[in-house]
């Protein structure tokens, strides 16, 4: 060959580089594929911020009751909203998580129940007949009324529904639970 054969060198090409480096798969077989590491589970985080699920089920407990309406549908509020934020607060679905979740959840659901009781007190002080009561302030009112056996005992079937749809909604959110386990 002579020198004058040779292709000219292009001033801007770049030398031939390999697309990508395979192994070669035997025949019939399938290629290996890397699995996806599951998302690492931050449970003290997520717990943290399933907590904003409390006062949004203590608010929406006693607006509803205001409302004339049984406020225990708010204790679905309290069950999903813990789990949809501990989810985004863990990265994950909960796996470690699920018993502080499920405290969470009771306790949201307690303190959405003693916030109707709370509302009620408080509209009763704003009546003559709450003033006549003889409590100094609304403060000292709900102080020794609101773990009262006598009050709390007048709320007996609005606990038993409370305690109903915390059930529900525990149950739903395990189904929800496991539904993104298998998923």
């Amino acid at each position: 060959m002579s020198f004058s054969e040779q292709p000219a060198p292009q001033p801007n090409a770049l030398p031939e580089q390999p697309s990508a480096i395979s192994t070669p798969v035997p025949e019939g077989a399938q290629p290996a594929t890397v699995a996806a590491a599951a998302p690492f589970e931050i449970v003290s985080r997520g717990v943290l911020w399933s907590l904003g699920a409390i006062p949004l089920g203590m608010i929406s407990a006693a607006l509803i009751w205001r409302l004339g309406f049984i406020a225990s549908i708010s204790s679905f509020v309290v069950a999903g909203a813990a789990m949809w934020l501990y989810t985004k607060g863990a990265g994950t679905v909960p796996r470690r998580g699920i018993v502080p979740l499920v405290g969470v959840i009771i306790v949201g659901v307690a303190l959405s129940f003693l916030a109707i009781v709370a509302s009620d007190i408080v509209q009763a002080y704003g009546t003559p007949e709450g003033k006549e009561l003889g409590y100094p302030s609304v403060w000292s009112m709900l102080g020794n009324n609101l773990f009262s056996p006598q009050v709390l005992g007048s709320y007996g079937k609005d606990l038993a529904m409370f305690l109903v749809f915390a059930a529900l909604g525990l149950f739903g959110t395990f189904r929800q639970l496991a539904g993104a386990r298998r998923g």
